[in-house]
């Protein structure tokens, strides 16, 4: 499985880049045929609720973790480039900045923003 992984580059700065972060097969499951990944060790489990005006600064993951996006759409911004990302309900994303100067976090529709951080 494709995503989007957010790093530290070598200049210091958060950046942008297409990883692959699950191999998955093809398995039968109850006579429907599934893409599954392996297991993956979990550390933690933080639910985010997110109101459509919340906006967080700079700022570094306390670890590596996995962002799945329950509802709602986020925009990532990183400065190295001025590039930013939308991540929409279902999208999958690596938070793995942990060093440097960080990323922004913009919650970017009305309503609510439920996102599900996994600690690897």
């Amino acid at each position: 499985m494709e995503c989007i992984e957010i790093y530290t580059g070598g200049d210091g700065n958060s950046q942008f880049r297409r990883i692959q972060l699950f191999e998955v097969s093809p398995v039968l499951f109850n006579g429907v045929t599934v893409s599954l990944s392996s297991a993956q060790a979990c550390e933690s489990v933080l639910l985010h609720e997110f109101d459509s005006d919340y906006f967080l600064g700079w700022h570094n993951p306390p670890s590596r973790q996995y962002v799945i996006v329950l509802a709602g759409e986020l925009e990532i911004a990183v400065e190295s480039d001025g590039a930013a990302q939308r991540f929409a309900a279902g999208a999958v994303f690596v938070a793995g900045d942990l060093h440097g100067k960080g990323h922004t976090t913009r919650a970017t529709q009305a309503g609510r923003a439920l996102v599900v951080n996994l600690r690897g």
